[in-house]
């Protein structure tokens, strides 16, 4: 449904099956340091999974690179797509809507993070991390956010200042327009954010099923909205 998202959750500890991965993407990931070549290849094979779930594809289709190097389908039938990993979680974000973001953080101790958050945001976000019952909850749920809204806009971490959020009124400024609304839902070890479309109204989540190598639908988490700042 066009006015839906699809978010699959798997871990990179978990075996996936490399059968609908194309031979020529297989070989390039040789080239990889083996860390990064288990990551390389989970995220597409989840990917490959899911768009035989949802749509029958038998093989991963082409994939391009963008000038900012965003990879998306060639074929513009098929839906945007973010991947993300932290430590041994793994997040996929389906969206046919539009350009879609996506971020997945454990939720883990942080040297000095209270410095690193004076620093990468707000002076009103500070302060709200700062009350919270949990500020390292707090941290991550910003973060988290951050990279969502950048990944979607095929930005780097290194731009955390091109959005400010105003998470006691639960809207958020940035620097150029979008068309974005963030999603953000927190579990007991891990912290997921989403940018979708403004269009977006639902989010379908599943996840992956190692022992039979499928994907299933899971019960939706409750999610928060992050709306874009009017005026």
């Amino acid at each position: 449904m066009i006015n839906s998202a699809r978010i699959i959750t798997a871990s990179l500890d978990d075996t996936f099956p490399l059968s609908r991965l194309p031979a020529e993407l297989l070989a390039e990931s040789e080239n990889l340091h083996p860390a990064r070549r288990q990551q390389w290849r989970a995220g597409r094979a989840l990917l490959a999974e899911a768009l035989f779930a949802s749509s029958g594809q038998e093989m991963l289709p082409e994939m391009q690179i963008s000038a900012r190097g965003k990879p998306s389908f060639t074929d513009p039938s098929l839906p945007h797509f973010s991947l993300s990993h932290s430590v041994n979680s793994l997040q996929l974000v389906l969206c046919a809507a539009g350009e879609a973001g996506g971020d997945v953080e454990q939720i883990r101790p942080r040297a000095r993070y209270l410095d690193v958050a004076r620093q990468a945001f707000s002076e009103t976000e500070f302060c709200w991390l700062t009350e919270q019952e949990n500020p390292l909850n707090a941290f991550w749920q910003l973060w988290c956010l951050r990279e969502a809204w950048l990944k979607q806009q095929a930005g780097s971490v290194w731009q955390m200042e091109r959005i400010r959020l105003d998470p006691y009124a639960g809207q958020f400024s940035p620097e150029s327009a979008t068309d974005s609304k963030l999603w953000w839902a927190a579990g007991e070890t891990v912290m997921s954010a989403m940018a979708l479309p403004v269009s977006v109204t639902a989010c379908e989540e599943y996840g992956f099923d190692a022992r039979s190598g499928r994907i299933i639908q899971r019960v939706a988490r409750q999610w928060g909205l992050i709306h874009l700042r009017s005026g």
